[in-house]
């Protein structure tokens, strides 16, 4: 079976695109990281590329970026990958984008802002208080009722 390289940088981790709504349970494919990427032929011949256009952007795919060796559990798998032309893509942490998490924003990103907790609707009048008393002397009320028809009924 083949092998698939897969970067990822700055702590992203690889997943399976497969353009459609198809998918591939994650235990059909294994992502073992490289430890050593100069060692490995099969893995520098699909990464030289990738080094020289990172290098153009201002990144070092050895020391900022991850090596991932794909390969999957069966040919049936991999078949089905080649099939739908699927690519390996990078699940990038918070503030970082592309395909391999390549890509910084140039401006610095706001924390997010708290919401209140309690909204105010301006087209919303707050309730009067006479009428909450109202409310509540006919629940005390109605509940005298239930309990004197009840005691009225164990007489019996």
């Amino acid at each position: 079976m083949e092998h698939f390289p897969a970067v990822c940088c700055f702590g992203g981790e690889p997943f399976l695109d497969f353009h459609t709504n198809s998918t591939i349970d994650p235990t059909d494919w294994s992502a073992d990281l490289v430890e050593d990427p100069t060692n490995s032929v099969d893995l520098n011949v699909g990464i030289s590329n990738l080094t020289k256009s990172f290098a153009k952007i201002g990144i070092n795919v050895i020391s900022q970026c991850q090596i991932f060796n794909v390969t999957f559990n069966d040919l049936a798998d991999q078949t089905l990958f080649d099939t739908y032309k699927a690519r390996f893509l990078c699940r990038c942490p918070i503030g970082f984008s592309g395909q391999s998490c390549e890509i910084h924003p140039i401006a610095p990103t706001l924390p997010p802002i708290s919401l209140p907790l309690v909204s105010k609707n301006p087209l919303y009048s707050p309730t009067d208080p006479m009428v909450m008393l109202i409310v509540v002397a006919a629940v005390v009320l109605s509940l005298m009722a239930v309990l004197a028809m009840v005691s009225d009924f164990e007489d019996i």
